[in-house]
């Protein structure tokens, strides 16, 4: 399904109100939101640094989970509350809000089995009872069915999913759902509530209307929880209920909308939950200069993330920019994510990659850049009529060799003082530049100057060869 115009013009309306709210100064608060504000709740979360440890928000996310173990209720409503309260950030951006409830939505660590699962919603629901009132602890209970649910489904495709497991998948979607709308007052508690819903949304496959509605009350309840619009663009990807682009097409309506550095921060934070290190096109319909944009404002903003970082490399590589993505992995170092890269192996063949390769295409793009510096200079625009003459004889004969590659490419070549060639290459390997280094290196040997003296010398000169007709322009 895809966003008909109705729909576009709904996020349209849902983004404006974003801006009106009076809370919406809050959306994105400063980076000094990152810092643990001081806890009367025996707990400290000091130890889990996002900036130093990539598996630092999974420890936040078991430690939390290890009160639930102890029964500590009264302490996890405790912490609940003055998350709600201070909407405290790690570094990176990150809620740590959020992550509280994903360290109650399933037992932790490791695998669970099915006596894991029962002791763990047998915790949550002795919660539930002892404190009747805590809107936390209905929203955990809540996640934790939606997490069951999908455990009783299993990972595999629909077609792979028994009779029994669709059952149960669906009876925990559905009493997901009456927990959190058995008290009306639960959703004016906490911004997790919507988060919640939209879990059960998908679960139970929503139509984009009526997940549209959800978004647009969730943005008015609490603007800057990134979760709400990752989660919607997320559902919008052709695995789900959209259709190729849609992701990235809500992202950038919704970037648009915010603006300045905060819709920049937004449009990568949608991006890392959209684009994966799998065949998915929709990374192509991501603006990659945006996403750097993104990227630095983040950091900027909230300070050094292990798992941001690890992202802006996965999409470096993703964008064949091994410039960007090389001095990412220095940042990674060892620390590599696995939700981000998959496997170990697919990781380091990138990082290899990237350490062998930046330092060529740095060059290849100084080399670009003084090409068209000199092709818009006034000699330059001088030099080229006799210049594109004389390459056109050069070019004619290798455009036989169209018939093997009729790819168009660009091709540089570095005039020296005197008319001869000292430098030459192509940014596509096609029979055709092939034949063109052939034809200079020859050349080179033989001494031979196929071009007017230059303007200055070095002169880097950048041809588009299209094989369907002779050259003219440069590019």
């Amino acid at each position: 399904m895809t966003c008909s115009q109705g729909i576009i013009k709904e996020i349209h309306k849902i983004l404006l109100l974003v801006l009106v709210v009076s809370c919406a100064t809050m959306a994105f608060a400063g980076a000094n939101s990152a810092v643990s504000p001081a806890t009367p709740c025996g707990f400290s979360d000091a130890a889990f640094d996002t900036a130093t440890d990539i598996h630092a928000v999974e420890g936040y996310q078991v430690a939390i989970s290890q009160l639930l173990k102890q029964e500590k209720f009264a302490q996890l409503d405790c912490i609940a509350e003055g998350l709600r309260a201070t909407k405290a950030r790690f570094s990176g951006g990150a809620w740590k809000l959020r992550n509280f409830y994903i360290g109650l939505d399933s037992p932790r660590p490791g695998h669970p089995t099915q006596e894991d699962w029962r002791r763990h919603m047998t915790l949550i629901k002795s919660w539930t009872q002892f404190r009747p009132h805590s809107a936390t602890a209905q929203i955990a209970l809540a996640e934790s069915y939606v997490q069951y649910g999908w455990d009783a489904r299993g990972s595999g495709y629909a077609d792979d999913v028994s009779n029994s497991g669709w059952k149960i998948f669906g009876q925990r979607m559905e009493k997901a759902r009456q927990i959190l709308t058995a008290s009306p007052s639960l959703k004016t508690k906490c911004p997790d509530w919507y988060l919640a819903m939209q879990l059960v949304s998908q679960g139970q496959n929503w139509d984009l209307p009526r997940a549209t509605a959800l978004l647009k009350e969730a943005l008015a309840f609490e603007p800057g929880y990134q979760y709400y619009y990752r989660f919607y663009a997320y559902n919008l990807l052709p695995k789900w209920d959209g259709a190729d682009g849609d992701a990235a097409r809500f992202a950038e309506e919704s970037a648009n909308r915010i603006g300045s550095d905060d819709g920049d921060i937004l449009y990568f934070l949608i991006a890392s939950k959209v684009v994966c290190a799998c065949q998915e096109p929709e990374f192509s319909h991501f603006s990659w200069p945006r996403l750097q944009k993104g990227y630095a404002a983040t950091e900027k903003k909230y300070g050094p993330d292990l798992l941001n970082i690890n992202n802006l490399g996965m999409m470096a590589v993703k964008a064949g920019d091994w410039v960007v993505a090389s001095p990412a992995f220095d940042k990674i170092g060892d620390q590599w994510a696995k939700d981000v890269w998959l496997t170990e192996t697919w990781f380091k063949s990138n990082q290899a990659m990237a350490k062998s390769t930046s330092a060529a295409q740095s060059r290849s793009r100084a080399i670009q850049q003084e090409a068209a510096t000199n092709g818009q200079s006034p000699e330059g625009i001088a030099y080229r009529k006799d210049f594109d003459y004389r390459m056109s004889a050069i070019e004619q004969p290798c455009l036989e060799k169209a018939k093997e590659d009729p790819s168009e490419f660009d091709f540089l070549v570095n005039v020296g003082k005197d008319g001869g060639v000292d430098d030459a290459w192509g940014t596509h390997p096609t029979p055709i530049m092939q034949c063109l280094m052939k034809a200079f290196y020859d050349g080179h040997i033989k001494n031979e100057k196929p071009f007017p003296a230059p303007p200055k010398a070095p002169f880097w000169v950048s041809v588009h060869i299209d094989p369907t007709k002779a050259n003219t322009a440069m590019k």
